[in-house]
């Protein structure tokens, strides 16, 4: 991926918010009844009897940790504007003359300081950290209106660091920044424009926005809504989100248009501040999860493989930002938490516990408990197998094995050599999906419980089938898988959804992932190279299964490309000279 220089413009506005943060003092407002400098006290006798939590005693240091929490403060914004926050101190930060690391946690969209990373934020506490988080603005009772991680957006970071410096014991020289979703892209993009920030852990964030909100030319409407309304319900979105949610749902929104939200979206995307991270090398930590189809994991491994300094990324079962919030909340053991923990204390406390170390890459294989390593990303202990699509032909009785042929297409490491072309139409979906319920059948999967189909159930005409043969040995798929095809649209817009499973002896077929690209200006019966990246994954095919492929045009976690009720059909085709193709990342 070749990564965009920002523009003028962006350079421009992200320039005046620096000048502005050196001119602005220190912008910090104290709450009513709080002071600039926070001092906690010791615990009385009753309440050392009694303790049960720094979150129940704002104000009162542990008698059990020494660590203090202190609440009802609030760091203003270059332009004025008010959020709120709250700290955990270590022990002895009242002692004069001592520093500590500093991390920052930013809200994730629509979550609170005042909730989101108390967990995380103790333990930090118990570890010699100062710790404080806040709520960006828009959200809850922080000020102003959401800007979806804006040049403003991103300026608040630095104002937090600045009422850290000033509030708290943090040593400029050892200040990081960290959160979930949309703490995480604030922290990439903050790194890049502050250098006093020396760490980053990102958590279920993104690298390229458009890639998230219009991947493959195709909207996430299940996830987009559920953005815009909790959003809308917990804090004052620019109006502009209504309307850029809007455009990208809705077919008849012309390219200018889309063209317009991806620079917008530019904007907003760490991937486009490379050349800033990579001068620092700031050290970098992602996590993701495997079944998060709000952002899915391929934009971030995107800009992981730019990235040049101290790197690591982490792959874990678990929908959107669900593996993190136990840790992060309650403070309970959590593998993605516990790493961030551990890469803050490389970086901000010099320890060396060998996390940076080593292999890049820490991923869990799906339906497993077993974790496994990749060196780097792109993983030179991959390689790419090449899978041939051939086409199913006329579907007939065949009386010399008593069974019909051209049910389904075949798949094979062998070239094809057939001619033909397969036609579905949207008229119908079929029994492939991703989920009979969005994101609660996700959840499922990160649970252990597979989304399942019987592949002869795909209905020949709105559907398209391929299936090898059986396998001789477990494959090991690691990565993105990739379908190449080429397509006929029947008009100038339509979709391709695409389905990789293990299916078993019987038909009997387990999701393995999926992906989906639409076109929105083809030529009319115009053939054109059409290639489906799905999900990133890493799943274990085993012997005796074999793997098969669906198409067809519709499923509920993509948007239509096409206004209710307009028909449109997608011809796969196939020749001797040319050939669709399967492209597995195999271990």
């Amino acid at each position: 991926m070749t990564t965009s220089r920002p523009s003028r413009s962006v350079l421009a506005r992200r320039w005046r918010h620096t000048l502005a943060l050196a001119a602005a003092s220190l912008s910090i407002w104290a709450a009513p009844g709080a002071q600039a400098g926070i001092t906690c006290r010791p615990a009385t006798p009753l309440e050392a009897a009694t303790w049960v939590s720094p979150l129940a005693k704002p104000g009162v240091i542990s008698p059990r940790d020494g660590t203090c929490f202190a609440t009802g403060y609030t760091v203003v914004g270059t332009d004025g504007v008010r959020m709120t926050a709250n700290v955990f101190l270590p022990a002895g930060a009242n002692q004069p003359g001592r520093k500590f690391p500093g991390v920052v946690f930013i809200s994730s969209w629509a979550a609170a300081d005042f909730f989101e990373y108390l967990g995380q934020q103790q333990r930090l506490a118990q570890e010699g950290y100062v710790a404080m988080a806040y709520t960006a603005r828009g959200f809850y009772l922080s000020e102003g209106t959401v800007g979806v991680a804006g040049p403003q957006d991103v300026s608040d970071v630095s104002s937090a660091i600045n009422w850290m410096l000033t509030n708290t014991p943090a040593d400029v020289n050892n200040i990081g920044a960290s959160g979930i979703s949309y703490g995480a892209g604030l922290s990439l993009l903050a790194a890049a424009a502050d250098t006093r920030i020396k760490a980053v852990t990102a958590l279920s964030g993104w690298g390229t926005l458009m890639d998230q909100l219009y991947g493959q030319d195709t909207p996430n409407p299940t996830w987009a809504n559920i953005l815009f309304l909790s959003g809308a319900v917990t804090g004052r979105l620019d109006p502009i989100v209504g309307e850029y949610s809007a455009a990208i749902q809705n077919p008849d929104t012309p390219k200018s248009k889309i063209d317009e939200i991806r620079a917008w979206g530019a904007e907003r995307s760490p991937s486009t501040f490379v050349a800033a991270l990579n001068q620092r090398k700031v050290p970098i930590f992602i996590s993701k999860n495997m079944q998060d189809d709000m952002f899915q994991s391929a934009s971030s491994l995107s800009l992981f493989s730019q990235l040049t300094g101290p790197k690591k990324f982490l792959l874990n079962p678990g929908i959107h930002g669900m593996t993190e919030l136990p840790g992060a909340t309650l403070g309970l053991d959590n593998y993605p938490m516990d790493q961030a923990r551990r890469w803050m204390n490389r970086f901000l406390k010099g320890e060396q516990n060998g996390i940076d170390q080593g292999a890049k890459l820490d991923w869990q294989v799906k339906f497993s408990t077993r974790r496994e390593t990749l060196s780097n990303w792109p993983a030179p202990e991959l390689k790419n197998t090449t899978y041939h699509l051939s086409p199913r032909g006329a579907f007939y009785w065949d009386i010399w094995c008593f069974c019909f042929r051209g049910h389904h297409g075949g798949i094979s490491t062998a070239k094809n050599t057939k001619a033909g072309s397969d036609a579905m139409s949207n008229l119908l979906d079929t029994t492939a999906t991703t989920g009979l319920i969005p994101i609660l059948s996700t959840t499922g999967e990160s649970i252990g419980l597979p989304v399942l189909n019987y592949m002869p159930s795909v209905a020949w005409n709105h559907g398209i089938r391929y299936e090898g043969p059986a396998l001789s040995k477990t494959l090991q798929i690691r990565g993105i898988p990739q379908i190449k095809l080429r397509v006929t649209p029947s008009q100038s817009r339509g979709m391709v959804v695409a389905y990789l499973y293990d299916v078993n002896p019987l038909g009997f077929a387990t999701l393995i992932t999926h992906g989906a690209r639409a076109v929105h200006w083809a030529t009319p019966r115009k053939t054109i190279d059409f290639p489906i990246d799905l999900a990133t994954t890493a799943y274990d095919l085993p012997a005796g299964h074999h793997i098969g492929i669906v198409l067809d045009t519709a499923d509920s976690l993509y948007g239509a490309p096409v206004r209710f009720g307009e028909a449109f059909s997608m011809n796969v085709e196939f020749s001797s000279a040319t050939s669709s193709t399967l492209v597995l990342p195999t271990r």
